[in-house]
């Protein structure tokens, strides 16, 4: 019996089950030029000046998107709308993992701060490059930092990049626990 309540407590002490995963996945019919804003509000996460957007007859592009209903795309006019983010009211630890399609030649960048906004410490950068010429290769890419972020800042993404399927990337260190955590239920389980 020690050893289920230890397992149990490891679980429930892991950071992964303290909230949801994160997921967006952008799966949504996107009326066009619809900002994406709170629709994940139930997940914690809002976005500034990032659009979702779908395909329809008019517009054909996206087409091979890891979940191909919807995608998101920072769009910034330069003057008023200025800086894009994807702000995460219980943070994401460790890691972000998400697929992108750029025809962009110059190396664009996701920023990883441990404010909301873009803002206090810069704990993690990672540059995408081109992989597309029409959006329709996706490339999954990892942003791994130490410590908890709160916000990214796709503003260098703007205007070019176009993002699927956003997620958490667990921490080592919870994989671990719950690995832990599972193997001493099996043991108890055996011995029973």
């Amino acid at each position: 019996m020690k050893l289920a309540t230890l397992a149990l407590a490891l679980g429930l002490a892991s950071p992964a089950f303290a909230a949801g995963p994160l997921s967006i996945d952008f799966e949504k019919n996107w009326s066009y030029g619809e900002e994406v804003a709170n629709a994940y509000a139930d997940q914690g996460v809002t976005f500034t000046n990032v659009l979702g957007v779908s395909n329809d007859a008019n517009f054909t592009y996206f087409g091979n998107a890891p979940s191909p209903l919807g995608v998101a795309f920072a769009q910034l006019d330069g003057t008023v709308n200025t800086s894009a983010f994807m702000n995460v009211a219980g943070g994401v630890t460790g890691g972000l993992s998400f697929f992108y399609s750029t025809p962009s030649d110059a190396p664009v960048a996701v920023k990883a701060y441990s404010g909301l906004n873009g803002t206090g410490t810069l704990l993690g950068t990672i540059d995408l490059t081109a992989n597309s010429a029409d959006y329709s290769a996706w490339n999954k890419a990892v942003l791994s930092f130490s410590g908890t972020a709160m916000s990214f800042d796709l503003t260098g993404t703007a205007n070019v990049v176009a993002l699927d399927n956003i997620a958490a990337v667990p921490e080592p260190s919870s994989v671990a626990l719950l690995l832990a955590g599972g193997a001493l239920l099996i043991a108890r389980r055996r011995r029973s």
